[in-house]
């Protein structure tokens, strides 16, 4: 991982005006992002292996759904959710720093 796992810790929203064909770009939630019509998507790692996915709901609100994460080799981050709630993935991190996280589309 091109950051240890205490650097994911926090809660990105998705800076999709920075995105790259093959890269997908997150900021801290308290980045000064331009106004949007968008629903931001959101990730929040915890320290105690809790993950939060911020989706956008219904009323296009975003709706979180948790789960637990942990960093595999090669960047690679897994998390699964409970049945019902969604598939497991797996996040790739390109890098990271205290203001920018960037995962593989």
């Amino acid at each position: 991982m091109s950051c240890a796992p205490s650097g994911l810790v926090g809660c990105w929203l998705h800076s999709y005006e920075e995105d790259g064909e093959t890269t997908a770009v997150y900021r801290p939630s308290d980045h000064p992002f331009p106004p949007s019509r968008r629903v931001r998507r959101g990730l929040e790692f915890r320290a105690d292996g809790t993950f939060v996915e911020l989706r956008p709901g219904p009323d296009d609100r975003p709706r979180p759904v948790t789960g637990h994460w942990r960093a595999g080799e090669g960047g690679r981050v897994r998390v699964a959710f409970p049945p019902g709630q969604g598939a497991p993935i797996e996040l790739t991190v390109v890098s990271c720093a205290d203001d920018r996280l960037v995962l593989a589309k």
